[in-house]
């Protein structure tokens, strides 16, 4: 074999070599794209239940969030629904709130049947008992989610 040929099976090997290496890469960037957003998503909804939580934990700023948002007949047909005060159906929706951003989180980040269906079981067993259901019926506040979890969550519930 001469220098040619030597060349010529080098430049092969390494046009092999990038196109794999190339190859590597967009499979890497991929799954760090995707990483990132379950990441974005995760965070967003820490944040929403933290800021929920607050509402929970703290009794004035829960009463001037309620007063203010303009919302006391929400919390009045909530309140009859579930046999409590307004006041307490405030602190119940709050707390609703919390879970659905939590199986939101779950949701947004599934990549298998095994997360579906493991999804489903607590959304179906979970939000098909007051308070949950009577929350996920009334509270206004369902329409802020995202549309196909709100979908996943119906579906869940009717598969019960």
């Amino acid at each position: 074999m001469d220098w040619e040929a030597i060349g010529a099976v080098g430049e092969l090997v390494g046009a092999v070599a990038v196109v794999m290496t190339l190859g590597y890469l967009a499979v890497q960037v991929r799954y760090a794209r995707r990483a990132t957003s379950d990441t974005n998503r995760l965070t967003r909804a820490v944040g929403i239940r933290e800021l929920l939580g607050r509402l929970v934990d703290d009794d004035r700023l829960r009463h001037a969030w309620i007063r203010t948002e303009g919302s006391t007949d929400m919390y009045q047909r909530l309140a009859d629904a579930l046999g409590v005060e307004p006041e307490e159906a405030g602190l119940v929706e709050f707390q609703c709130q919390c879970w659905f951003w939590v199986h939101w989180g779950h949701w947004a980040g599934m990549t298998g049947e095994r997360d579906r269906h493991e999804l489903r079981n607590v959304i179906s067993g979970f939000y098909s008992v007051p308070p949950m259901s009577t929350v996920w019926k009334l509270s206004p506040n369902v329409g802020l989610l995202d549309p196909d979890f709100v979908k996943f969550v119906n579906s869940s519930l009717a598969s019960k």
